[in-house]
């Protein structure tokens, strides 16, 4: 039994020699693979400058365009703005000459109005005088634009009173006629017919009024 304890030791001697020795086994060089970096600016500096010479002009062509775009623009509202201008001047024009042209149209119907509705007395004085016997005179009438007369006239003879209310109801223009009154006077000593008797007689003529609202061609 002495001996196989000895032999135990011995074993444990052994073993913890060769642990002695396993650390160094164990180091490990944990730098071993690792590699210096160095940045060489000379040989990178024109790439450098390249891009930044690359950007730069990027940048200016962006700001060249957004300027032309931006004058581009300008000129363009100018432009609508002048157009815009010239428009309203016209309008305005054409608002002034509308306005001229409405005045002068509303004063040709004004006086259209005043043709139509007119009394042509020269048309109503050579239709009496168409339609008055030879030996009738007259020394007035009176009346309005209704077509409604009153002459005062003289004949020579009642019968001759008699012919000129015929020939005016021949007229198809005459709508009545009516004498008032007839008598026999005196002519005026005044006239050629002084001393020789006249009839006097007073008349009603009533007359279509369109026959004096015709002008005269």
């Amino acid at each position: 039994m002495f001996n196989l304890k000895t032999k135990k030791n011995k074993k444990a001697v052994t073993v913890n020699s060769e642990s002695s020795q396993n650390p160094k086994i164990l180091e490990v060089n944990l730098i071993k693979n690792e590699m210096r970096v160095d940045f060489d600016w000379n040989q990178h500096l024109s790439t450098l400058l390249f891009s930044i010479m690359i950007t730069a002009l990027f940048v200016a062509e962006i700001y060249l365009g957004l300027n032309w775009w931006t004058e581009y623009e300008n000129e363009r509202v100018l432009a609508s703005e002048t157009k815009f201008n010239q428009v309203s001047s016209d309008i305005r024009a054409l608002k002034t000459e509308s306005d001229q042209i409405l005045a002068f149209k509303e004063r040709v119907d004004a006086a259209n109005s005043l043709l139509d509705n007119h009394i042509y007395w020269t048309n109503f004085l050579n239709w009496l005088e168409k339609n008055t016997l030879s030996t009738v005179t007259y020394s007035g009438f009176s009346g309005q634009s209704d077509g409604v007369y009153e002459l005062n006239a003289t004949a020579n003879a009642f019968r001759e009173v008699s012919w000129q209310t015929r020939a005016f109801l021949a007229d198809p223009s005459v709508l009545s006629v009516k004498v008032d009154s007839a008598s026999m006077e005196a002519g005026d000593d005044e006239t050629e017919d002084a001393g020789m008797a006249k009839v006097k007689f007073s008349l009603n003529l009533e007359v279509d009024p369109q026959l004096f609202k015709a002008s005269l061609k």
